[in-house]
């Protein structure tokens, strides 16, 4: 197992998820809130990112999940149309789990981002 995801009821709940819905996690790592997000889709979509090569290993097989191996500030390049809009729902959650943190980015200098 890459970590255990924390928070990830809460996060998910907070998201409302619409089963037809589009959405993006822009920290994807072990995958763990993607996962449960696309429990949560019947048509919907999800595009995951994430820069570290130890991410691509965690990929979802689903027709309904698509993951990009980038830093979520291409964003933009990479979603339908190369843009979002006001019906997408974007979730961001910082690397803090049961995994200790040099395992989950080689990178955690990075920044801190928050679940959204």
């Amino acid at each position: 197992m890459y970590h255990k995801s924390v928070l990830l009821e809460e996060s998910v709940k907070g998201l409302n998820i619409n089963p037809d819905g589009l959405y993006v996690d822009v920290t994807f790592g072990g995958g763990g809130h993607s996962r449960r997000i696309m429990e949560c889709l019947d048509k919907g979509h999800l595009y995951a990112f994430d820069q570290d090569a130890d991410a691509a290993r965690n990929v979802i097989d689903d027709s309904r999940f698509t993951f990009i191996p980038q830093n979520f500030k291409y964003m933009k390049n990479y979603m339908p149309e190369g843009r979002l809009t006001a019906s997408w729902q974007i979730s961001a959650c910082r690397r803090t789990s049961s995994t200790p943190r040099r395992r989950v980015s080689p990178h955690a200098s990075r920044g801190v981002s928050i679940c959204v």
